[in-house]
């Protein structure tokens, strides 16, 4: 077949570029991995790999450059009188698709990837590491991994090591309790509940709690739940913390025992001298009323001043002290009250003794609020009554009296002692128409109390140097009072002449020598017996306790009268029946007066 002209041009031409060719090179490039680009420095040509370039040979030496995306550029050169006529170039990536691992307890955290969400726990993912060249190491992923109620976590992940596990530390757990309360029985009681304090209402309930801390590093925080009656049973208490378990019972104990107050108008020594207070003296009463001891006969509680912890925002009636009259039938009391404005006073009221629920009558007026207290009165039957008081001197005890027939006082008060001397604890001597009582120096705080008298027809004072803490006179030949014991720290009973002869220390058994004796009180009858208080005998949690005892007049044959438990003081004879004693207790949860019989 004939070819036409324009074709056999077209060959020819094709033949002379072939010539022309004759003196150029063809070089080709291949790369690893594909898709990169070779640019030709001379030419500035770009083309992608792999490449075939036509060098001409006049141009000894060339160079390339080939770059991708995510891997490290590299720079290729050929002399064209090289025989080899292809090179090949292998790039190394900047940029790593691997796939990681991260696990934490518990599941369900979020996680991110330098910055970015990447998904929750446990989490499988392929990542992409990168690194700024070649001979540099791969760069670490920044993680982050938070929960709510967790301490968020923050880490690296390496190329070479791209899983990790780890324990979130919670910080804040919301836990709910369910609580009942117990009676020692194991009976279900409704008991009130509370947290911290507040009150949460009567269980059974589920009481709610959080718990929670800033730093997991940082102890959780506890919280004390307790359980209680008020008055009836005692508070039960259990530290829950943030792994406690989730059901539990509060078993109570009934109160048995409860503080008692003893509101007594007294006389302290200050760093300047002397002061008239009220001595709050808290003391363990048993709620138990019933008496252990084998001497008595019988055991009847006289007044029924009532608990305080029972209703404590009722105004104060607390029985201070006590004087049972000549007849024996009525009872005079000092009763420890406050005024609106808190400030304490005490005042005198006659009770009939055998009508324990009957009332009371004032026995003076006190509407200026003095301290009338320690009543005593006269054996012989003349009527008259002494009690200390500050009606002369609002800032000092003074000795006072009246006259007292057929229960009622007749006439007025009158001030026995009248000079600047603190002057209290009053009581009769043998004549009684002598008063004995303890006597202080004012402004002196070195001072001691000392035992003096003074006649009822107002002759002046006489001190014995005697120094005392309380008197109590009883008998004709003895005044007994109570003094601490230098050697033993401990109060002791002793007895003196009336005229501060031949004092005498009343006791001599060990046991009571080692303890505090003190309330001493003879009798009316022959032979003389001395009724005292001693803290000699422990209660059932070995704790010392006040008791009443009686012993002969030389301090032998030593018996006990009370062992309840509770705080037995300040007894007394009957005037009338030599077989009685009347004491003040506090057993029953407030300070009553009581009477026993002896056997």
């Amino acid at each position: 077949m004939t070819r036409p002209l324009s074709r056999l041009v077209s060959l020819l031409g094709l033949a002379l570029v072939a010539a022309v060719a004759g003196r150029a090179v063809t070089l080709k490039i291949n790369v690893t991995p594909a898709g990169a680009t070779v640019v030709a420095t001379e030419t500035g040509q770009r083309l992608p790999a792999p490449a075939t370039i036509e060098l001409k040979r006049r141009d000894n030496n060339y160079t390339f450059t080939i770059e991708k995306p995510g891997f490290q550029t590299e720079t290729a050169s050929w002399n064209t009188k090289e025989k080899v006529r292809e090179i090949s170039v292998t790039l190394s990536p900047l940029t790593a698709e691997k796939e990681i691992f991260i696990k934490s307890g518990p599941d369900g955290a979020s996680v991110a990837i330098d910055g970015k969400p990447a998904g929750q726990t446990p989490l499988v993912k392929t990542a992409t590491f990168t690194r700024d060249n070649k001979t540099s190491p791969w760069k670490p992923l920044a993680i982050t991994v938070t929960k709510p109620d967790y301490q968020s976590e923050s880490f690296s992940l390496s190329y070479d090591n791209p899983s990790a596990t780890l324990l979130l530390g919670q910080l804040r757990k919301e836990r709910v309790f369910s609580v009942e309360a117990k009676a020692p029985d194991g009976a279900a009681i409704a008991a009130g509940l509370s947290l911290d304090g507040k009150e949460l209402g009567a269980a059974p309930q589920k009481v709610a709690v959080v718990f929670s801390r800033a730093d997991k590093t940082k102890p959780w925080p506890t919280f004390t739940l307790t359980a209680e009656i008020p008055t009836i049973y005692q508070p039960a208490s259990i530290t829950l913390t943030h792994d406690y378990k989730d059901i539990f019972a509060l078993t109570l104990k009934p109160v048995t025992e409860l503080p008692v107050g003893l509101y007594v108008p007294t006389v302290e020594m200050t760093a300047t001298g002397a002061r008239m207070v009220v001595n709050q003296a808290v003391r363990l009463a048993t709620l138990d009323t019933g008496e252990r001891a084998t001497e008595i006969a019988g055991l009847s509680r006289l007044t029924r001043f009532l608990r305080r912890d029972q209703n404590p925002k009722a105004p104060l009636q607390g029985l201070n002290s006590y004087a049972i009259t000549p007849d024996g039938e009525s009872a005079i009391l000092s009763v420890t009250s406050q005024d609106d404005g808190g400030k304490f006073y005490s005042a005198l009221f006659l009770k009939r003794i055998e009508d324990d629920g009957g009332g009371t009558a004032r026995l003076i007026d006190n509407n200026k609020r003095y301290f009338d207290c320690f009543p005593i009165i006269a054996p012989d039957g003349s009527g008259i009554l002494v009690f200390q008081s500050n009606r002369g001197d609002l800032s000092k005890p003074d000795v006072f009296r009246i006259n007292f027939a057929d229960n009622r006082v007749a006439g007025g008060v009158s001030r026995i002692t009248n000079d600047q001397r603190f002057n209290y604890g009053p009581t009769y001597t043998d004549s009684n128409r002598e008063v004995v009582y303890l006597s202080l120096e004012p402004n002196y705080p070195l001072a001691k109390p000392q035992l003096s008298n003074v006649k009822l027809d107002g002759a002046l004072p006489t001190q014995f140097q005697i120094n005392a803490e309380e008197v109590s006179h009883r008998e004709h030949s003895k005044v007994y009072f109570t003094r601490v014991d230098e050697s033993s720290g401990k109060r002791q009973i002793y007895s003196v002449e009336p005229d501060g002869r031949l004092e005498t220390n009343l006791i001599s058994d060990d046991s009571f020598l080692s303890a505090n004796c003190f309330n001493p009180v003879a009798s009316f009858s022959s032979p003389v017996r001395i009724l005292f208080v001693s803290d000699r005998d422990k209660d059932d949690q070995g704790r010392a306790n006040n008791n009443v005892y009686v012993m002969n007049a030389d301090g032998s044959q030593v018996q006990q009268l009370t062992a309840n438990g509770s705080d037995d003081i300040l007894p007394a004879w009957s005037p009338t029946d030599p077989a009685v004693v009347y004491f003040l207790s506090n057993r029953g949860g407030a300070y009553n007066l009581w009477r026993l019989r002896l056997k």
